[in-house]
């Protein structure tokens, strides 16, 4: 047990001692925590951040993520989810001591894959500190300064030193920076009101030290030192109170770089102005400043300011908070002439100008802005606003205390800033409705953050950045930021790097902005890592560049571009985390609708909302008409997710679903354009035998689709068949179907590298049944011969496939695999002519073992065509092949799945089947007219 936690907390100073045997917990100061009286031991530091962030939650529930993130930010350790459970599980111990082992917790709870501490709101001394605030304020509103007094003083009793004082990580550093200001604003408010109890009489001695003591802990607050300036004075010390500004005027100046603020220009001006009327007072009446404006004559009374007399007022500041511009920046001309164009118009315009940029984070939106209101910062002689709403992380900057920090830069006091979110805006818009000032709002979150903080009158411009696609602003303009082209980016690249070493390796420097995807965040990093190694090659970068190491590559100092991704990506809710994790694994470089929804496994409809809500948060692009696709380092920052987030068979899952839709859609052009062929089988049913891909309306939209599909889906079945051996299977259907759809086309030979990628992996991992799949789109003797593949031309084919199908007979044991291999060789044998094969009886063998393993497969159509190919070497054979021929060959828009039709008067294997009129066929050969060796029959 820890030492500290032998101490009385500062509730039980409070007089809210708990007699009850409850929980109580401290935050207010080291973290600590009672049952009743008996203190409770806590374990190490990050145990207790655990803790005091699931207390800070007030019983939201906490993801484990979040709590990895809290304790160790981007750098965790191998094993910290298991190290965040350990600690959950010790304070499950602790809070409950009486559970039983598999007794639900019923305080700390696990709730929405994460964890939740149900405790009444009285148990946490934060949570009444906060509560004390709000009464207090609410009195003061009401004219109750007293009571508000008391009620504040109250407050200001329980906290015991630093916040969280100890606890490590992010999460305990930023609310400890809250809570820190939470009290020490509080403090101030508790001075000022007791400056106002106390009249002109003023505070007594004690209540000055109390305040000097407090101002010099906080030297830089403005807001205090003035406080100190008003008691000083009130107590007659008015030299003492002209000091704190003097001496609070050099620290601003020497730590900041600048000057007071309004708020204490304003109390300096007022102390003095004071201390001249107070002179004339002792001058005698006639001399004073109200002589010659009806003030009463000896009564010491002040009416305003004389001719005679100066005035003293605040002079009304003119705020400058642009950042800096970007010294390197470089492109983007038409989006800044058009933005300038626009900014420079709002003179002249009846309403405010409104620009909203928005893009995928690191596109440089923030940079864009900035350069641009600097640009046109002399046209708006009143004043630059700048602002970062934060709007991509947990905790979104709040309009209201955006209205504050604007009125208090356009010289209002913070005493006379109004409490309300609406009397807030109306002050601002009242304040800057004759002026010309420029606002730059950048990274926010949506139209309603946005909105208080508009102007309302002509003149003033504003430019709004953020991620959002959603940003609907009256009478806004729009700005898409895309990634830049080559040349741009390697413009930046050289005015980081410079121009003589960029120029020096040219082919790199275009390599290298092309892994960077055009990305200027990515670009940037990359310029920056090799300006610091000068050196480092070009070359030497790009082969550090790899895909698997490209997110880890991308980081310098506190840039990264993976960190920029994960911030826009932690503010999504679980689906659509999910959805954007899951959409990566098809590997796709767009995608559409359709698509999404077998990766999904989803409806269309719900697909479409999870991608469009995707594209709103400047996550996916939207590309086209019903197409979507990544951004390449956003690819890859989501596939590491579902890397880390989804099971290997969920992955795989999703990739199958995804292949069978392709597949699915190129059958349904095949048919589309080729309405009577027949469409190869599949090694393997699909998962979704309802989904039938996409809908194509008719031949044309076929052709269309298939070029379009080409190039989009060759890099997605060579990642896949690198990364991904148990989805042969469906690959190889994919690659069959493909094969099929382009039979007739002149791209159809472009699939031939694929199809050898996909039997070496099959050799490799051992899948004869994909490999003799795959062999076969290799081993066309001529196009449209019985195989849906590329084809092989030229001297020798006949010989090679002679050689290769045997092979096939021999290791794959599949009927109708096998099947189709015996009677490729049957017509390979039968086309190469008896003086080079030998007798017929050297073909005939593997035609009937074809036909054998067809009667076995169940494949009546097949069957026919092999009985038909025997008659081409067999004598005798003819009559009963086509007998076999006219019974299973199915009529158009007949299934070749469907049982056999009889022929009218067929008797038997060895019968001709008659023609029209009851005639005779010939039984010895194909019908009149075919040429010898030549099927006129359904080819599959």
């Amino acid at each position: 047990m820890h030492s500290d936690a032998n101490e009385p907390s500062g509730a039980e100073r409070a007089g809210s001692p708990d007699r009850a045997g409850r929980l109580r917990f401290q935050v207010l100061g080291p973290v600590r925590a009672w049952r009743g009286d008996r203190p409770l031991p806590l374990g190490p530091p990050q145990q207790r951040a655990v803790l005091a962030m699931l207390l800070l939650h007030a019983g939201r529930p906490v993801s484990v993520p979040q709590l990895v993130d809290a304790l160790w930010d981007e750098r965790p350790p191998p094993r910290a989810v298991g190290t965040v459970r350990t600690y959950v599980s010790r304070l499950r111990g602790l809070l409950e001591p009486e559970r039983a082992p598999r007794q639900h917790a019923q305080l700390l709870v696990s709730s929405g894959g994460g964890y939740a501490l149900r405790l009444p709101g009285e148990a946490l001394d934060a949570a009444g500190f906060e509560e004390r605030l709000v009464r207090a304020r609410r009195l003061r509103r009401a004219g109750d300064t007293a009571g508000a007094y008391e009620q504040l003083r109250g407050a200001l009793a329980l906290p015991e030193g630093t916040a969280l004082a100890g606890l490590p990580g992010p999460y305990a550093q930023r609310q400890r920076d809250r809570l820190t200001e939470l009290c020490v604003t509080a403090q101030e408010e508790l001075f000022d009101w007791g400056l106002e109890l106390g009249g002109r009489t003023g505070p007594p001695g004690d209540s000055i030290a109390g305040l000097r003591a407090f101002a010099a802990e906080h030297p830089l607050r403005e807001r205090t030192q003035g406080l100190l300036m008003r008691a000083l004075h009130r107590a007659g010390r008015r030299a003492e109170a002209l000091g704190v500004y003097a001496a609070t005027r050099r620290t601003l100046d020497a730590e900041l770089g600048t000057g007071p603020g309004a708020e204490l220009r304003a109390v300096y001006g007022e102390l003095r102005e004071r201390e001249r009327a107070e002179s004339y007072e002792r001058a005698g009446p006639g001399t004073g400043p109200g002589t010659g404006h009806g003030a009463g004559r000896g009564t010491g009374r002040v009416s305003g300011p004389t001719p005679n007399v100066p005035h003293i007022a605040p002079p009304s500041p003119v705020p400058a908070q642009l950042p800096p511009d970007i010294a390197d920046f470089t492109g983007r001309r038409e989006a800044v002439a058009h933005l300038a164009s626009a900014l420079r118009g709002a003179a002249g315009g009846r309403a405010p100008v409104v620009a909203t940029l928005s893009g995928l984070g690191g596109v440089g939106k923030t940079a864009l802005a900035l350069h641009v209101a600097h640009s046109v910062r002399t046209c708006f002689p009143d004043g630059q606003l700048y602002v970062d709403l934060q709007g991509t992380g947990r905790a979104p900057a709040d309009s209201g205390a955006v209205l504050t920090h604007f009125l208090r830069a356009l010289g209002v006091a913070g005493s006379a800033v109004p409490d309300g979110l609406e009397q807030k805006s109306a002050l601002y818009r009242s304040l800057i409705a004759d002026r010309r000032v420029l606002v730059l709002l950048d990274n926010a979150r949506d139209s309603a953050q946005v909105r208080p903080l508009l102007p309302g009158a002509p003149g003033c411009a504003v430019l709004v950045t953020g991620r959002a696609r959603t940003l609907a602003l009256p009478g806004a303009g729009r700005v898409d930021v895309e990634v830049m082209d080559e040349a741009e980016a390697l413009g930046l690249f050289g005015a980081i790097v410079g121009a003589e070493r960029t120029a020096a390796e040219p082919a790199a420097a275009r390599e290298l902005v092309a892994v960077c995807g055009g990305l200027p965040l990515a670009v940037r990093i990359a310029a920056a890592r090799l300006a610091s190694r000068p050196g480092w090659a070009l070359a030497d970068l790009v082969a550090r560049l790899s895909e698997r190491r490209r997110l880890d590559e991308l980081r310098v100092g506190d840039l990264g571009v993976e960190a920029t991704f994960r911030v826009g990506y932690e503010a999504l809710g679980p689906g659509l985390a999910h959805a954007f994790r899951a959409l990566a694994l098809g590997s796709l470089p767009t995608f559409c609708r359709a698509a999404a929804a077998a990766l999904l496994d989803a409806t269309d409809d719900a697909a479409e909302a999870a991608v469009e809500a995707l594209v709103d948060a400047g996550l996916l692009e939207a590309h086209g008409e019903d197409r979507y696709r990544y951004h390449d380092l956003v690819g890859l920052f989501a596939r590491r997710l579902g890397e880390r987030h989804e099971s290997p068979a969920e992955r795989e899952a999703a990739q199958r679903r995804c292949f069978d839709h392709v597949r699915a859609t190129f059958l349904t052009a095949a048919r589309l354009i080729r309405p009577h062929g027949i469409p190869p089988d599949p090694l393997r049913r699909p998962d979704r035998p309802d989904r039938s891909g996409r809908a194509l309306a008719d031949a044309d939209a076929a052709r269309k689709w298939l070029h379009a599909a080409h190039p989009r889906l060759y890099a997605a079945v060579e990642r896949v068949l690198d990364t991904a051996p148990g989805l042969l299977d469906p690959t190889v259907d994919l690659l069959t179907a493909w094969s099929y759809a382009l039979r007739t086309t002149a791209r159809h030979r472009e699939l031939e590298p694929l199809i050898r990628r996909a039997v070496d992996s099959a050799r490799r991992h051992g899948d004869d049944r994909a490999a003799a799949r795959a062999r076969r789109l290799l081993r066309s003797p001529r196009s449209g011969t019985g195989t849906y593949g590329t084809g092989t031309y030229g001297t020798g084919t006949y010989g090679r496939a002679v050689r290769a199908l045997p092979e096939s007979l021999r290791r794959v044991p599949e009927p109708l695999l096998s099947a189709k291999d015996a009677h490729e060789l049957a017509l390979v044998l039968a086309a190469r002519g008896r003086e080079r094969t030998g007798p017929p009886r050297r073909s005939a063998v593997p035609r009937r073992q074809a036909q054998r393993r067809c009667r076995r497969a169940q494949h009546p159509c097949r069957e026919a065509l092999t009985w038909a190919r025997r008659a081409c070497g067999e004598r005798g054979g003819g009559g009963r092949a086509w007998a076999v021929r006219d019974r299973v060959v199915p009529g158009p828009g007949e299934s070749d799945r469907g049982p056999p039709r009889a022929a009218p008067g067929a008797s038997g294997a060895g019968t001709a089947p008659r023609g029209r009129g009851g005639e005779r066929r010939r039984a010895t050969g194909p019908p009149r007219g075919a040429r010898r060796g030549t099927l006129r029959c359904k080819e599959p």
